[in-house]
């Protein structure tokens, strides 16, 4: 189960990274207070927050520190994980490498680096032509396929 939550909110992460500026009220006005509280602890920075409310987590998109961000928080507050897009080339390099080598011809699409409790995990999309692949890059070089739980 616990799997199946994080494909989910990576597929949440890796493919609804738009950003809104503003608050969404209707979304916004769904937040539990221990969201709100846990939020303003580990973010006290965050601005133009707007809010996307599941029926099992919250997540807030916002900018920090000059990056856009997605924070995710199960309905009692706790924080699951942060999101964030990074740029390919500041993977660890023996991954970068591995990766143009087994991948030739792939153009590299987003790369989003995935905090979820104590784990920091990279995930690269590819695509060639109507192939199109998810890699997931350890901090320590490994790459493999990503595949989500069903």
């Amino acid at each position: 189960m616990k799997k199946l939550f994080i494909a989910a909110l990576f597929a949440l992460a890796i493919g609804g990274s738009a950003f809104a500026a503003g608050t969404d009220l209707s979304d916004a006005a769904k937040l539990s207070y221990f969201v709100k509280n846990s939020f303003e602890k580990h973010f006290r920075d965050a601005q133009d927050v707007s809010w996307t409310v599941r029926e099992s987590f919250a997540k807030a998109s916002f900018s920090m520190l000059g990056q856009k961000v997605e924070a995710f928080f199960g309905n009692d507050g706790e924080l699951i994980g942060t999101s964030r897009k990074v740029q390919f080339e500041r993977l660890p390099v023996l991954a970068v490498s591995k990766i143009r080598k087994e991948y030739e011809g792939y153009a590299v699409g987003e790369t989003i680096e995935l905090t979820k409790y104590d784990d920091t995990n990279y995930y690269v999309s590819l695509s060639k032509g109507e192939k199109k692949q998810i890699l997931e890059v350890t901090p320590s070089g490994h790459v493999s396929v990503f595949h989500p739980a069903r």
